[in-house]
């Protein structure tokens, strides 16, 4: 039988179930992120305050493999920007690298990692 469950955040504010990572993402005005790509899986945003600019890119030059299928500080090759706000979803693809820039006002997100099993 199928029971109600609460889950309690951990230090990080992310939580994990079954095979599926969320985390709350709180970022101040003026942030501008590091470029990052993932090989096993995907992100989905799902904004819940502010506003944020991110940048996307399905090709990427440099950046150092921090462990298996997870690059840092890489480049991004023809970026493209995507405006999202509170209520929007944006879905970034296995292997899309990709940074987030907040300009004006807090930013608050859920951030869920959705695994891909076969890896890119």
């Amino acid at each position: 039988m199928n029971q109600p469950l609460k889950i309690s955040l951990n230090s990080q504010n992310s939580f994990k179930f079954k095979d599926l990572t969320v985390k709350i993402s709180e970022l101040a005005p003026f942030f501008d992120g590091n470029a990052e790509v993932h090989f096993h899986f995907s992100d989905l945003y799902m904004v819940i305050s502010g506003k944020a600019t991110v940048i996307i890119g399905n090709k990427f030059t440099d950046g150092v493999e921090i462990e298996d299928g997870e690059i840092r500080n890489c480049k991004i090759e023809n970026p493209v920007e995507y405006e999202i706000k509170k209520d929007d979803l944006l879905f970034i693809p296995t292997g899309f690298a990709h940074k987030v820039k907040v300009d004006e006002t807090k930013f608050v997100q859920y951030v869920i990692k959705i695994p891909h099993e076969e890896g890119i």
